[in-house]
């Protein structure tokens, strides 16, 4: 069975988000985690692979989550915008 968990990075960043942002997120991540626990390809969040071992999940029009799959562990990693998605794809590459 599939796990979630959150990185500090991603902790922080969720940190300052607006609390209506903060609950947004929590409730998709929730959403994530009763449909892996059924088994399902979350479909419906927006949920799909942008490069290599990292997925995005849409919380709303303008905010995502990238995590990465490491094992049976899902990772978030980054919770922002378009522009933010954009911007940890081309650093993480650099690394």
């Amino acid at each position: 069975m599939k796990k979630l968990v959150a990185s500090k990075h991603f902790q922080k960043q969720l940190k300052k988000l607006s609390h209506q942002d903060q609950r947004k997120v929590t409730s998709v991540l929730k959403e994530f985690l009763e449909v892996l626990a059924r088994g399902d390809l979350p479909a419906g969040l927006g949920f799909k692979k942008i490069n290599g071992d990292k997925y995005e999940i849409r919380v709303d029009i303008r905010n995502r989550i990238v995590m990465k799959l490491e094992g049976d562990t899902f990772v978030c990693h980054l919770v922002g915008n378009h522009d933010a998605v954009k911007r940890y794809l081309r650093d993480y590459r650099n690394r």
